[in-house]
């Protein structure tokens, strides 16, 4: 069978969901969250949550999201106290450079980095890195980005992590080195590398060098080692373990599992290339401006990494996993159905659930689950698990992260309703 392609960035701004504000579906209380598995409810709760005025009247469609935080899907819901900070950031007036500067003292405080500051998301991290490795902080070179006559311009990268996102180093004019293996980075490096870059990310498997390889072979070149960590958290460890384990650069996304603004991010590392990337980096008239993070965007942030250090990794993940447990459980007895967790090969290792299903019995095909997952009612978002990495081989994957006390009911319920009536 054919599977239908993963519903991509791209892909999703051209589905269902532009289309007008049909449904609304339940809430329970935050207590079903935590809840074992055992106390599955008997019919999903009644309350509406979904529906927004707002999006109504621009005739966006809300849906509930079982596939995780990517961009396309607007990331992530801020907590209270987050939209509460960056309400209160809004309503004064201060200055850029000085918010950045103690924001980004109290960011390295709690990271363990020399220094950090907060970016217009990871992309715009990288897009900065790769500015503070070439131009620096030398005025004359800023001038002259993307032209990179006269410095270093090539990053050294495992063919591996090359992906579109690399387009953030690539924008500044820097050319991207692929290797494969610790012999090939060797070689590749001559005068003109300003840095090795590497990539986190479970889209990324299979390389043959390893962080902290990598990391030796950069410093004992006398070369700054530049890393995405986008999407590496949980666990609350790896905003620290990083830059501890000598990673010179490091980026995170502030809109994903930190649940911070959705355009912010976090870039830290050494103080010396914090301080270039930063002398890239709007309110400066450079090459970066167009990055530009505003002080509710600052000070979100903040509040976000504060809440997230905060956190007991260990009991979120129980509650993630008790949620999924309650979709298996109230699964038993649908057509055909199996469930299982698997897992994820990335630093994050966070918990995911594949439903699958015997097509032919059913009736059922893999691209029709989808499409009706995702133009029903209420809309579903899940992720079609034989497009994903690691691959499995068929079913569609639910993801508890951004799933709210009781849509996991719901999911369940309408995966159900679809295998038994088609429809």
């Amino acid at each position: 069978m054919k599977s239908r392609s993963e519903l991509t960035r791209r892909q999703l701004l051209h589905t269902a969901l532009a289309a007008p504000v049909v449904s609304a579906v339940a809430r329970q209380s935050d207590a079903l969250a935590a809840a074992p598995a055992s106390a599955v409810p008997q019919a999903p709760p009644a309350a509406s949550h979904l529906h927004s005025p707002l999006y109504a009247r621009l005739s966006v469609k809300t849906f509930i999201n079982a596939y995780g935080t990517l961009t396309t899907l607007s990331g992530s819901l801020m907590p209270p106290e987050v939209a509460q900070a960056m309400e209160e950031a809004s309503k004064q007036f201060v200055q850029i450079h000085d918010l950045q500067a103690r924001v980004g003292a109290r960011l390295a405080e709690l990271t363990g980095a020399e220094a950090a500051f907060v970016t217009a998301g990871a992309a715009a991290g990288m897009c900065l890195s790769a500015c503070a490795v070439t131009a620096g902080d030398d005025p004359v070179k800023m001038e002259q980005l993307p032209d990179l006559t006269g410095m270093k311009s090539e990053f050294i990268i495992q063919k591996v992590h090359r992906t579109a996102y690399d387009r953030a180093f690539r924008i500044v004019g820097v050319k991207m080195i692929e290797v494969e293996t610790a012999e090939d980075v060797r070689r590749a490096i001559n005068p003109r590398t300003a840095a090795l870059a590497i990539i986190l990310s479970h889209n990324q498997l299979g390389h043959k060098v390893e962080l902290e390889e990598m990391i030796a072979l950069a410093h004992g070149a006398g070369l700054p080692l530049i890393l995405d960590a986008a999407a590496e958290v949980p666990p609350a460890e790896n905003l620290s373990k990083f830059v501890k384990m000598g990673a010179d650069l490091v980026m995170f996304s502030g809109g994903k599992n930190l649940r911070g603004p959705q355009c912010s991010g976090l870039l830290l590392g050494r103080k010396d290339l914090i301080a270039k990337a930063y002398a890239n980096s709007s309110p400066h008239n450079r090459f970066a401006r167009i990055a530009k993070v505003g002080k509710e965007e600052i000070v979100g942030l903040l509040t976000a990494v504060e809440l997230f250090l905060k956190r007991d990794d260990a009991a979120e993940r129980r509650k993630h996993h008790a949620t999924l447990e309650r979709v298996a459980e109230r699964l038993k007895g649908a057509p055909t159905v199996i469930t299982e967790f698997i897992t994820n090969d990335d630093y994050s290792h966070s918990p995911r659930l594949s439903v699958q299903w015997n097509e032919e019995k059913t009736g059922v095909s893999l691209n029709q689950m989808m499409d009706r997952l995702l133009n029903g009612d209420p809309p579903i978002v899940a992720t079609d698990m034989t497009t994903y990495r690691p691959n499995w081989t068929r079913g569609i994957g639910i993801f508890p992260y951004n799933l709210r006390p009781g849509e996991e009911i719901i999911v369940a319920d309408r995966v159900t309703q679809i295998l038994t009536t088609g429809k």
